[in-house]
């Protein structure tokens, strides 16, 4: 599959007038060559295992800690130990392979590193190619959308579990404790990112972190989370009614939740974002509630948080292949926070909605 990935990536170099790519962000490595990094490494680990393409190699340079690792799952590329920094390691191979002018990721690769490149190679142009690399990754193949799917499967069995799990007393790391187990124990690579516990007012916090805080009869439960498997991610938000709660907080449920269900019947190809968050944005306002501050939705894949964005300040015309997020929220400090998150695939007849668990307002813990 990587293989087959190779050609459009180097497209670039005619269309950009390059000699070489060079690929540092760690889901393009994945991506491209099937080298993955340790999640300990970051996504966005510069130097560690880095990609050299040019229109006749395919190079992975890696120090010892991955040699060995890269060979065996990057087969047909070349891979050359280093043991130095990027200025001391990459000027010989760049000489090596006649490269003139190379293509960089400028948000990956710091500006320090950027600029001693620049001194050790003085010969070599430096272009920054982050914008152009985002189309090659936007629209997932059906094999990468049913990793996903496979994923956001995981994701809703998860939760099915913890319906049952959830009492009136736990603290919201205990549920957070107990979601990662059960993805490890269930054979996800890992988490997606650190999953979002929040209970009562504490859920107004749109990213807060779990924390001690217990769980009460009458909180709502937020819990935003998700899974890797084989590379791929999941992201679903649920919020819940530990043993009820006033009608008030109810009907901010049920804003948020038909606010979601028209932006997702509204989806379609040619649709943009843009209309999509402005849907939402009035569903919830028709309440008298102020909408959420963040965007509507995020493309999903090897990374949680990927193109395209769907939020009122950009412009994004939505095409079949691509996988993204839909999650309109209420946010109210001291009071409440509601919020619904769905992952959908885009086909040329519609949407398809991976995540599966119910949206209603469930009752749990009581």
């Amino acid at each position: 599959m990587n293989a087959a990935r190779l050609p459009a990536l180097r497209a670039l170099l005619d269309e950009h007038a390059l000699d070489a790519i060079l690929i540092s962000r760690s889901a393009n490595k994945r991506y491209f060559s099937g080298f993955r990094l340790s999640d300990a490494d970051g996504p966005t680990s510069g130097f560690a295992g880095t990609l050299l393409v040019t229109r006749d190699a395919n190079v992975i340079l890696a120090d010892t800690r991955y040699t060995e690792q890269a060979a065996n799952e990057a087969p047909g590329w070349e891979v050359v130990a280093t043991a130095g920094p990027m200025q001391d390691e990459l000027p010989p191979l760049l000489l090596r392979h006649e490269v003139a002018a190379l293509g960089m990721e400028a948000g990956v690769v710091t500006h320090a590193d950027w600029a001693a490149l620049a001194e050790a190679a003085p010969g070599v142009e430096l272009h920054a190619i982050d914008d152009e690399l985002v189309p090659l990754r936007m629209l997932k193949t059906a094999e990468e959308v049913e990793a996903i799917g496979r994923a956001c499967a995981m994701t809703d069995a998860c939760f099915t579990h913890l319906i049952e799990f959830v009492q009136v007393g736990m603290t919201e790391r205990e549920v957070a404790f107990e979601l990662e187990r059960f993805f490890r124990v269930n054979g996800a690579e890992g988490l997606a990112f650190e999953p979002i516990v929040l209970a009562g007012a504490r859920a107004a916090m749109p990213h807060g972190r779990p924390s001690e805080a217990v769980i009460d009869a009458g909180n709502v439960l937020l819990i935003d989370f998700g899974c890797s498997v084989d590379g791929y991610r999941s992201d679903m938000t649920r919020t819940a009614f530990v043993g009820d709660a006033p009608d008030g907080i109810r009907r901010y449920h049920d804003a948020v939740r038909e606010a979601q269900r028209a932006a997702i019947d509204a989806i379609a190809v040619g649709v943009n974002g843009q209309e999509l968050d402005a849907l939402a944005r009035r569903r919830i306002e028709s309440d008298g509630v102020e909408p959420y501050g963040h965007g509507l939705g995020h493309g999903i894949g090897l990374e949680t948080h990927e193109p395209p964005r769907l939020r009122r300040s950009e412009s994004f015309t939505l095409e079949a292949g691509m996988v993204f997020s839909i999650e309109p929220g209420i946010y109210l400090p001291g009071v409440t926070g509601i919020r619904i998150e769905d992952i959908v695939a885009l086909e040329e007849s519609g949407p398809r909605v991976l995540t599966t668990s119910p949206r209603e307002a469930l009752v749990i813990g009581s």
